[in-house]
């Protein structure tokens, strides 16, 4: 992604999220941490790897719930810019879409 693009993500920071959001998401990547320690016992354990890709699973989609509660907060960010007229935030939110989305 060239500098141009890079910079009109930074619009919104993480000091923009509401008090409920980002609660949920440190409380989130808490639970990751200790999933992440959790694995890293596991392997030196030796555990069954079925067991351990169970975890890694679980590990990837609290990541990704993290992910998209931020992804919805720039999202109604965006949705309330462009009903006050800001014609620039739908290529915002594409790409924010290109980068991001799975």
């Amino acid at each position: 992604m060239n500098d141009r693009a890079s910079d009109r993500l930074r619009i919104m920071n993480t000091t923009d999220l509401s008090e409920e959001s980002l609660e949920s998401i440190l409380k989130r990547l808490r639970r990751i941490e200790g999933q992440v320690r959790g694995l890293q016992k596991m392997i030196e354990a030796g555990r069954p790897c079925e067991e351990v890709l169970t975890q890694m699973s679980a590990t990837k989609k609290a990541m990704e719930a993290a992910s998209n509660t931020i992804l919805r907060e720039f999202l109604t960010l965006c949705a309330t810019d462009i009903a006050r007229g800001d014609t620039k935030k739908p290529e915002q939110i594409a790409v924010l879409l290109r980068k991001f989305a799975s």
